[in-house]
């Protein structure tokens, strides 16, 4: 050892008490001369705030709640509140530069001594918005409560909008995401057809299947990612190309064959994915043929999408032109009983928009057995909804 070192190893030994102090009083200072939590912008404390989440940049929490149901005593039922909304598509033009889509609130009822539901509807609300893609505006798809928030979806544009109220306590969009197609790196907003809540995120995907020309070719596989958005509103990107896959493959519809989804939803109580398929088809994509590919099944599967299941809705036979669009799982029926929205696009397949005719069609079925609780029930005969959810609008 060196006499340098040997002396400063020793001055350390006999000062050590002083050096502490020192190192404690410099550290002090520069936590003091640093800048407070309580000098800072008071938006980005917040976000310090496990409690406090800005979704989308959105300063205000989310104020709605998923309905619970309220009990009659005097005629033994319960009622929850609900609400639909539309995806007009072309029509939902409103003027020259305004776009708009309907909410439709109302009661499902479901009789405690015999099982079955009612539903009612109320009065419309139409939402407006400015924004569009190409001219097409406020086509949405699906209606999901999460963290509060109402939120939809535009399957033009890839727009999240959240409902909210305004100091009139009118609904109002707010646009809080554009989500653009297939791994993001593109220009065409997300075809978003459903949403769901799993583990705390908001999981949101398109129709799941292969884009093709006229002649059957695959022009890509964009509508076969979706997108996950966490409380922040993080955004992750999946190729679900293999779940999609192994899903169609299960009923026996491998490709050219496709299935189309609208409807997905996560079983928290169950465990298991849910897919309720509007198209069914075992030969190749046609636009006319495709109007009457109505699908009357639903497909379940685990996590690991291993252990798929299939359950035959018992719905009447039809010309097929019904799909189902939407559905949401029934308050307290431990995801056994759901509401499902099933629409109908006749003669939309070409370029006279004259013919066209859409209407939506509203029933509950048990999960489990495909029984139907609420045989379906006529919601518009000149509008086709893709969203439902349990929630008060009002």
């Amino acid at each position: 050892m060196s006499p340098q070192f040997a002396h400063l190893t020793l001055y350390l030994r006999r000062n050590s008490r002083t050096l502490s102090l020192f190192i404690f009083l410099f550290l002090l200072l520069l936590r003091t001369s640093s800048p407070s939590s309580s000098s800072l912008d008071p938006s980005l404390t917040s976000l310090r705030g496990e409690s406090y989440k800005q979704f989308g940049g959105a300063l205000r929490q989310g104020t709605f709640k998923s309905s619970t149901g309220v009990k009659d005593k005097t005629s033994k039922s319960t009622s929850f509140k609900i609400a639909a909304v539309a995806d007009l598509d072309k029509r939902s033009k409103k003027g020259e530069k305004e776009w708009y889509s309907v909410l439709l609130p109302g009661v499902l009822t479901r009789a405690s001594i015999t099982g079955g539901y009612d539903v009612v509807w109320e009065e419309e609300v139409v939402i407006t918005t400015k924004h569009n893609e190409g001219g097409r505006g406020m086509e949405l798809s699906e209606l999901t409560v999460y963290d509060g928030r109402l939120l939809s979806f535009g399957d033009r544009t890839g727009i999240v909008f959240e409902f909210v109220k305004d100091k009139l306590g009118q609904l109002i969009s707010v646009p809080r995401f554009i989500l653009t197609e297939g791994d993001g790196d593109t220009d065409k907003g997300m075809k978003v057809e459903w949403s769901t809540v799993k583990d705390g995120n908001l999981y949101i995907g398109s129709f799941g299947k292969e884009f093709t020309n006229q002649d059957g070719d695959v022009v890509n596989r964009n509508n076969m990612w979706i997108v996950v958005l966490d409380h922040w509103g993080h955004v992750k990107r999946y190729d679900w190309t293999d779940i999609y896959n192994e899903v169609r493959a299960s009923v026996g519809c491998e490709s050219p064959g496709y299935l189309v989804h609208e409807a997905v939803l996560w079983s928290e109580v169950k465990k298991r994915w849910m897919f309720l398929p509007r198209r069914m088809s075992k030969t190749a994509y046609d636009d006319v043929e495709d109007e009457r590919k109505g699908s009357n099944i639903l497909i379940t599967s685990d996590p690991t999408f291993r252990d798929i299941k299939t359950v035959q809705i018992n719905v009447p036979k039809s010309d097929g032109l019904r799909g189902f669009s939407t559905f949401a799982f029934v308050p307290g029926t431990r995801d056994q009983h759901a509401i499902a929205l099933r629409s109908v696009e006749e003669e939309c397949a070409g370029e006279d928009e004259s013919r066209c005719r859409q209407r939506t069609y509203a029933m509950v079925f048990d999960t489990d057995s495909g029984e139907v609780m609420m045989q379906e029930r006529l919601v518009s005969e000149n509008m086709k909804f893709e969203g439902v959810e349990f929630v008060d609008v009002h």
